[in-house]
């Protein structure tokens, strides 16, 4: 066990110090942050919380009712000025105190054509904005109940059940859609960067030789675990550290975007998703390992697994079908095929139930093709070490019979 430990702690540490492998973890939190600030820049320059006016001839607006302060810094609160007549109202848009101004007919709410004139067409935001100060005013002119005021001011919110009463959805829980595809490329990335250095680590250390002198004091079988496992806690560290970026993300964002306050995954949801790609992380790790136990040269073993990622991103190139039909036939098969099954389950998840049964059995079968991977991985290591130089096929690695 204590060289099991070794090789394990090695493997991490040579990784996990590297220049490449900092650069490779705060590339995507930066270029996150990056985004997100210019989209901060983008909106504060477009938001305009000048004042908009009005002409009311009605008189229904006497006493008006201003809205009270948003936090959406994509929607600030606009004041709205009331004005004698149209002169007045076009003299202060030309000088630029108002960015617009609208004009109520004389028998409003009997006639609800109101006109909007402005240089610049506002914001769609301002007419919102128009209509909820409208509506308050006129409720609170009619002596409605403060509380049923307070109420509407609020907003609707529903929420999508299924037919049998065993899941719901928010509509303020939007970003479950979103999060199959954000798990699913956070995924892919974490898992052919951590594959990508256990697949270097192999190839290097045969091409150097450097296993022939390993191998006198370990076994192939605690060789390959400790690799295995080492970069699989590399990519492990990679996920959280972008994980608690996300969070820290999440919680400054939301002083910006009250939306993104109550953001939250449903525990199923996350158990689910740690019980597939977990062991879809093993058989991905093994697989790297074995390619480069097969190959003599780093350029053919970077190519081979290049195509090898390509089944990940099937689920992300037939997503609309899966989205119109997740318990289709297309959907179905992509759960069961192991190395499309990680991503197709999330995506299901997000859009139908997925009985118990289809789960149990779409993680058993990854955690057998997982110990598969592992095995394999170990025998063509053997087998490698035998055959110096040589490239092997998967049907000499699975014919083969080497000695322990």
């Amino acid at each position: 066990m204590s060289k099991l430990w070794q090789i394990i702690r090695h493997e991490y540490i040579r990784h996990v110090f590297r220049r490449r492998f900092l650069f490779s973890l705060l590339s995507l939190p930066i270029a996150v942050l990056v985004m997100v600030g210019v989209a901060l820049m983008i909106a504060g320059f477009a938001a305009d919380d000048t004042p908009i006016g009005y002409v009311d001839p009605s008189g229904v607006l006497a006493n008006p009712v201003q809205l009270p302060e948003s936090t959406d810094i994509f929607s600030p609160t606009i004041q709205f000025i009331a004005f004698e007549d149209r002169d007045q109202a076009q003299a202060d848009l030309e000088a630029g105190t108002i960015q617009a101004y609208f004009v109520l007919p004389a028998d409003y709410p009997q006639n609800k054509q109101v006109e909007l004139l402005y240089l610049d067409e506002p914001d769609s935001s301002a007419t919102y904005q128009f209509e909820d100060f409208v509506r308050f005013t006129l409720m609170e002119s009619a002596d409605v109940n403060p509380e049923v005021i307070d109420r509407l001011s609020q907003g609707f919110s529903y929420t999508l059940e299924s037919a049998d009463g065993s899941r719901q959805m928010r509509d303020d829980q939007w970003y479950l859609t979103f999060t199959p595809f954000i798990a699913g490329i956070m995924f892919v990335i974490v898992v052919m960067t951590s594959g990508g250095y256990l697949l270097q680590a192999v190839v290097e250390e045969k091409e150097n030789r450097t296993m022939e002198i390993v191998i006198t004091s370990v076994s192939p079988a605690q060789l390959m675990t400790g690799k295995i496992v080492g970069n699989i806690a590399v990519g492990l560290t990679q996920l959280v550290v972008w994980l608690v970026f996300a969070w820290l993300g999440l919680k400054v964002a939301g002083n910006f975007w009250p939306m993104l306050q109550d953001f939250s995954l449903p525990p199923d949801y996350i158990g689910v998703m740690l019980l597939v790609l977990l062991p879809s992380f093993v058989m991905v790790a093994a697989i790297m390992a074995a390619i480069g136990s097969t190959m003599t040269q780093m350029r053919e073993a970077q190519q081979i697994s290049g195509m090898f990622s390509l089944p990940f991103m099937i689920p992300f190139y037939v997503s609309s079908a899966i989205m119109m039909n997740p318990n289709g036939t297309l959907a179905m098969a992509l759960s069961y095929f192991p190395l499309t099954a990680p991503i197709t389950i999330l995506m299901r998840m997000s859009f139908t139930v997925i009985p118990a049964w289809q789960i149990a059995i779409n993680v058993a079968t990854l955690i057998v093709f997982a110990i598969f991977a592992i095995w394999f991985a170990t025998k063509a290591f053997r087998l490698g070490m035998l055959q110096y130089g040589k490239k092997l096929t998967i049907k000499e690695v699975l014919n083969a019979r080497v000695e322990k």
